[in-house]
Order: structure tokens, then C-alpha cells, then sequence
């Protein structure tokens, strides 16, 4: 007798179609390390600095400082080209847009700043000094400008009477015995945002004018990490987080992170060390909610002579790649949570949008891309 076959039993498994459509928004939303990012073409050489303004009655726009010479201003949401300061004959190392994006100012290797109109484009003055100017920051209340750079000296402009008066307060460097390092690399108006500067230098020091007291040095900042961790400061990005100011510097091979309400004091016990180094670029950005720092810089122990190069005697190999990527690590554990890939050069410059829904960042292969959000639940 011929044995009868049994019949395969199909499991059918009932799948809610609804909730499966929720959890792909959920994905998108908290933005994968393989959500492709928004790309902006338009530049053609390395860009140098980002940054957002505050949201206003017409959205939120960003600028981009390059080496091309030729600053842009962009929608902060899309990333849409609106358009092009043209005048400055030089590299631009800095731009920076006022909290209501209506007045744009820029410092380049043409020994100049300049203020713009950032509504119709055109130059509303234009300030000389005798080197290279690498930073510049507009106050809160859009009356006042710093810029700084290879002089060493922080100068202080009325934007109103700037080209006509000059500085109305310079405060002079520091003696130092290299002269290389009385550099100052970034600048930025702190707490009130009128009245205290925090100026970073090529000495890896941080320090705080008042100018209140004609320009008196308050504190120094980074001391104390100087000897284990030297290296130029390459970013500062100061901004409150809940109600706390926080000042983030990027330097050596670790963030630092500064309570500003107590001069000294570290608003995370320990430097942040991350997979990439601040030695000659890149840069790191704090999320409004302070749980996520983003950072991208050079790839540790990498040679200038190629990509696949290592440094000679290097005692740290990062991976091959590691400064074309964007890291998100988490502020508390200091564990890395994702990682962004796209760029075909060293990442020099990152931004989180105001609201933190997305990141800027700007590399040497003259992109810049807008890429989703990270959740600190991301893997």
C-alpha cells in the first residue's frame, strides 16, 4: 500500500499594516546612519565654517564660509541656493548671520572683514585689518561685530558706524614667545551675547574678555588639558541648553565642554575623546537637547601624503575613511551611536540646525550636506 503524503502546514502570519508604516516613518524620522543626505553643490574649493540663524518669519538660512572666496547663503531647511557675497578677493575662513538673518558678516584671507546686507546681497562695509582674518561673530543684539585672526588681537566694530569709525575697542595679544601662537582661530559673544567673548587660539587657551571693563581678561579656559591633549582650538559653539550655557571646543583629539555660569567648571566631567583628531580641521556641534555631540575631523595617526598614508612614529592608527565621516556620539556615555558616510574629502565643519531635526556639514570636496537627525537610540 502506497503511504499517503502529509500536507505542509503554511503558517499565515497577520501583519498590521499600519503599524508596519509607523515604525518606517519612526526610522526615517530619528534618521538612520543610511539615510541618504541632502547634497549642495556650488562651491569649488574646501569649505571652512557653517552656521545657522535662528528661525524667523521666513525660515531658518544658513551660511557657508569657503575657500573659494565666495561666502553662501542658503534655505536651512532644504539647502537651496538663494545666493552669493561677491567682494571679497581671498579665501573666506568665516561667515556668520545675525539671529534674524538680516545682517551677514565674513572674515577673509584678503586681510578684510566685510558686513552685508543678507537680504539683497550688497556690502555695507567693508573693515581692513593687517592679516588674515579668521573668525568673526555678530553680538545678539546685532549692534556690535568681533573678528580676529593672524594679528592675535580681537577687535570690536559698531556695525552701524564701522567702516567710517573703525573699532571701537581692541584688545591686543598676549605676550607669547612663539609668535605663531598668539593666532586666534575662532571667536564667539558668550551668556548675554553683548558683552563677553571667549577667543580661541593657536596655544590651545581660551579666553574670556569682558568688555564691560575695557576688554579685561576674566578667565583662561583649557589649562588644565593643555599638557595631555595640545592642539590649536579649531571650533567653538556656544549655545544654551536648557537654560544652561554651554561653550563646545573642539582641540587636540577630544571636545571639551564648559559651563559658562562657572568659569573653570566642565559641564561633562571628562573631554569627550573621539575617533578623529582637531589637529588641523574639523569640528564639533552639541544637539539643542545636549545628548548628542556630532564631530568630524582628521583621521588619527594619517599622513598629508595620501589617503592610505601613516604618519611616522604614530602611536594612534585611526581607520582608513575615519575623516571623511561624520561620528554621532553620545554626550553621556561617550559611545558612538552612528555614523555618516558620503563625503570624498575630510570633514572641516559641521552645524546642527537649530531645531535639531537635521546637521550641516561641509567638507574639502566643496559639498555641503544636510543629513537627518540622530536619536540617541539609534545603532
Amino acid at each position: 500500500k502506497k503511504k499517503k503524503k502529509k500536507k505542509k502546514s503554511i503558517k499565515i502570519e497577520v501583519v498590521d499594516m499600519g503599524e508596519h508604516f509607523k515604525e518606517e516613518e519612526e526610522k526615517k524620522h530619528v534618521g538612520g546612519p543610511n539615510t541618504p543626505p541632502i547634497v549642495c553643490p556650488g562651491h569649488v574649493r574646501p569649505l571652512a565654517e557653517l552656521n545657522f540663524s535662528e528661525k524667523t518669519g521666513d525660515g531658518i538660512f544658513m551660511i557657508s564660509a569657503c575657500l573659494d572666496g565666495l561666502p553662501m547663503l542658503r534655505d536651512g531647511e532644504t539647502g537651496d541656493w538663494i545666493g552669493t557675497f561677491a567682494g571679497h578677493k581671498g579665501a573666506v575662513w568665516s561667515a556668520k548671520l545675525c539671529k534674524e538673518a538680516r545682517i551677514a558678516a565674513t572674515g577673509s584671507g584678503d586681510f578684510s572683514a566685510k558686513i552685508w546686507d543678507a537680504i539683497n546681497g550688497s556690502c555695507l562695509a567693508t573693515l581692513d585689518h593687517s592679516h588674515i582674518v579668521k573668525t568673526v561673530d555678530i553680538a545678539q543684539d546685532r549692534q556690535k561685530l568681533a573678528t580676529a585672526g593672524h594679528e592675535g588681537k580681537v577687535r570690536i566694530y559698531d556695525i552701524e558706524t564701522a567702516e567710517d569709525n573703525g573699532s571701537i575697542l581692541t584688545i591686543d595679544p598676549p605676550q607669547q614667545q612663539n609668535n605663531k601662537n598668539k593666532q586666534i582661530n575662532k571667536i564667539v559673544w558668550l551668556p548675554d551675547q553683548t558683552n563677553l567673548i571667549a577667543a580661541g587660539g593657536a596655544d590651545g587657551l581660551i579666553r574670556i574678555w569682558d568688555l564691560r571693563q575695557n576688554g579685561s581678561n576674566l578667565a583662561i579656559l583649557n589649562k588644565q588639558f593643555i599638557q595631555k591633549d595640545p592642539g590649536p582650538i579649531m571650533d567653538m559653539e556656544f549655545k544654551f541648553i536648557f537654560g544652561v550655557g554651554v561653550l563646545t571646543v573642539a582641540s587636540g583629539t577630544s571636545v571639551k565642554f564648559f559651563n559658562t555660569a562657572n568659569w573653570g567648571s566642565l559641564a561633562r566631567d571628562e573631554p569627550l575623546a573621539t575617533p578623529v583628531h582637531f589637529k588641523q580641521e574639523g569640528g564639533a556641534t552639541l544637539s539643542p537637547d545636549g545628548n548628542i555631540v556630532m564631530v568630524g575631523g582628521g583621521r588619527h595617526g594619517g599622513s598629508f601624503q595620501g589617503a592610505l598614508g601613516v604618519e611616522k612614529n604614530a602611536t594612534r592608527v585611526g581607520d582608513v575613511g575615519s575623516d571623511l565621516t561624520v561620528f554621532a556620539m553620545d554626550f553621556h556615555t561617550g559611545n558612538i551611536i552612528s555614523e555618516r558616510k558620503g563625503h570624498c574629502g575630510p570633514v572641516r565643519c559641521l552645524r546642527y540646525h537649530p531645531s535639531g531635526t537635521s546637521l550641516a556639514t561641509g567638507s574639502e570636496d566643496g559639498t555641503i550636506r544636510i543629513w537627518e537627525s540622530t536619536s540617541s537610540t539609534t545603532v
